[in-house]
């Protein structure tokens, strides 16, 4: 600053210099995040997302008891693909989430919900000790897998999970549950930030399965 409290002009070209600096930085930005979201675009275009995707299922659904408490098991078929694979072995920690609830029909409404429940299963890999963490909401255990199959196997199997009703069942009424399953968004490290719509081709979603309750 010169006595006078104005900018000396032998730092003016040095401000002007850091200010234009910064523009071109921003615009680079810009431009990359344009290239890497037309590349998304293109790819998508010419390959379908059935290209990316497969179908999951719910299968071998096993319900057991009566009297407001059952038991129920599943498996959830085709809901691992390679790229899943891969992301699980590269240390990304993965997670499921199941949705379990019980109906009541009712033919002057919707149907009456009696029981909800929500839980997870995930898995991350350890590559120092070369082992698969495997956390088991449901049952809070963490069983520890040496293998991905073992652990693709403890991810995708619900056994015997307990389910209470919150209210009475209303006698001869059909009773029935509905099953569903999904992956997770996967969370990426900040700096493959830009990879994260990719990374949503590799997501499931099971539709619900229905399972109706013997009268």
């Amino acid at each position: 600053m010169t006595e006078l409290g104005l900018w000396s002009p032998s730092k003016i070209p040095f401000f002007y210099l850091y200010t234009m600096a910064i523009k071109t930085n921003l615009k680079h930005k810009r431009r990359n995040q344009w290239f890497i979201g037309g590349i998304a675009f293109l790819l998508i275009w010419i390959f379908p997302l059935s290209a990316f995707c497969q179908k999951a299922s719910i299968k071998d659904v096993n319900v057991k008891g009566a009297n407001g408490v059952w038991k129920v098991s599943f498996d959830v078929e085709d809901c691992f693909t390679e790229k899943m694979e891969e992301a699980i072995q590269s240390g990304i920690r993965t997670t499921f989430t199941f949705y379990i609830n019980l109906y009541q029909k009712r033919s002057w409404w919707k149907d009456r919900k009696v029981a909800s429940h929500e839980f997870h299963h995930t898995v991350q890999y350890h590559p120092i000790q070369k082992v698969y963490q495997v956390t088991l909401e449901e049952n809070r255990s963490s069983p520890v897998a040496s293998s991905l199959e073992e652990a693709k196997k403890l991810m995708s199997k619900v056994k015997e999970l307990e389910i209470w009703s919150s209210s009475l069942l209303e006698p001869g009424i059909p009773t029935y549950f509905r099953i569903k399953a999904e992956l997770d968004p996967v969370r990426l490290p900040l700096h493959l930030e830009y990879l994260f719509f990719f990374v949503s081709l590799w997501d499931f979603e099971t539709d619900w399965h229905i399972e109706p309750l013997p009268p």
